[in-house]
């Protein structure tokens, strides 16, 4: 039965009673014949006025219960566009109100296990593209020394020696995948240590300076002289060190220069990178940090990479309490900055 229904029952009801009071009064006597007749017409008046009046403020509650069912009903479709008028009693513009934000709320939560699954559909087709291209790379290259075709050590040692690197690559894509599954569960611990910030760098250009020589890539250091320490955690931050310059290595030019950096504010102390690259067009800058988005330029042999890269060094940075950010301009390179708070440094 409808609300309206129900009121207008009971206003019914309460008419029925005065009627039948009048009539009782009527066969006793309680009243005059006169008196009784204008009590009936004013009853009839006043019921009438009394169902218009039940009507009109009853349409609006029957209007929000209506349109609280129907989209109700698009949200068991996963249709939670429409919000709904406040009209009616106060109690009434309450629910409404807490039902479009629980309809918005939803709708927040279902995009985004939308694009989690994306995600996770595209790393899946990333991640096989990618294990595929080492992976042929090193069976070709057994097949050949198996069969004979190489046969002299010079050309052995090459063959083993590009052998090694894939086999380097896919173990990068692993420990990658094996870092974000960690930092999605929420696994992540940061041990924040004092370390020299001159010694920490070096070691992270120990770790590419295979790529830097093959490339021949120079580097620039610019450290303020008073800053000796950082307080971080040693090597998660040189792995997102490591992540920015390997990926500024394989996105320069043969005989460019890469700047790496570290500069103090009031507040925030500041590590960048800066290339001089081909550049990241305005329309991919928003996504950079996504994990698996790779512009097509990436797709590319010398670009290749999972995409995870700078996905990990947000996780990592933002559990320092940091934020990393780009800019860049399209060839001329990219400059990424890691902005620590205040308190994250210690001076010497």
């Amino acid at each position: 039965m409808k609300i309206k229904t129900i009121f207008l029952i009971a206003n019914g009801s309460s008419i029925l009673f005065m009627t039948t009071f009048l009539i009782i009064g009527y066969f006793s006597m309680f009243l005059s014949v006169e008196m009784i007749g204008w009590l009936s017409l004013l009853t009839l008046v006043s019921a009438l006025v009394s169902f218009i009046l039940y009507y009109l403020l009853t349409s609006p509650v029957e209007r929000s219960i209506q349109r609280l069912t129907e989209e109700a009903g698009h949200m068991s479709t996963q249709d939670f566009g429409t919000s709904i008028p406040e009209e009616g009693p106060l109690e009434i513009r309450l629910l409404t109100r807490r039902f479009n934000d629980m309809s918005n709320r939803l709708s927040r939560s279902f995009e985004a296990i939308q694009k989690s699954e994306t995600s996770r559909k595209e790393l899946v087709a990333n991640i096989s593209h990618d294990l595929r291209t080492p992976m042929a790379s090193i069976r070709a290259f057994i097949q050949a020394i198996q069969d004979g075709i190489v046969d002299d050590p010079k050309s052995k040692a090459q063959y083993m020696q590009t052998i090694s690197l894939e086999v380097e690559r896919l173990d990068q894509m692993i420990q990658q995948l094996f870092e974000l599954s960690v930092y999605d569960s929420g696994q992540l611990e940061i041990h924040k240590t004092a370390i020299a910030a001159d010694q920490w760098l070096l070691e992270v250009l120990e770790h590419e300076r295979f790529s830097l020589e093959n490339e021949q890539i120079e580097v620039n250091i610019d450290l303020p002289e008073r800053v000796s320490d950082l307080y971080i955690d040693k090597e998660k931050m040189k792995r997102v060190m490591i992540n920015l310059l390997d990926n500024a290595i394989r996105h320069s030019k043969k005989h460019s220069i890469i700047t790496i950096g570290l500069t103090l504010k009031q507040e925030d102390t500041i590590l960048y990178i800066k290339d001089e690259g081909e550049g990241i067009s305005p329309e991919h800058l928003p996504h950079i940090f996504e994990r698996t988005y790779r512009v097509e330029a990436s797709r590319n042999r010398k670009y290749a990479g999972t995409g995870l890269g700078l996905a990990i060094a947000k996780h990592i940075v933002e559990a320092h309490d940091g934020t990393i950010t780009v800019s860049s301009e399209l060839g001329k390179g990219s400059c990424f900055r890691i902005e620590l708070p205040k308190g994250e440094t210690t001076h010497g």
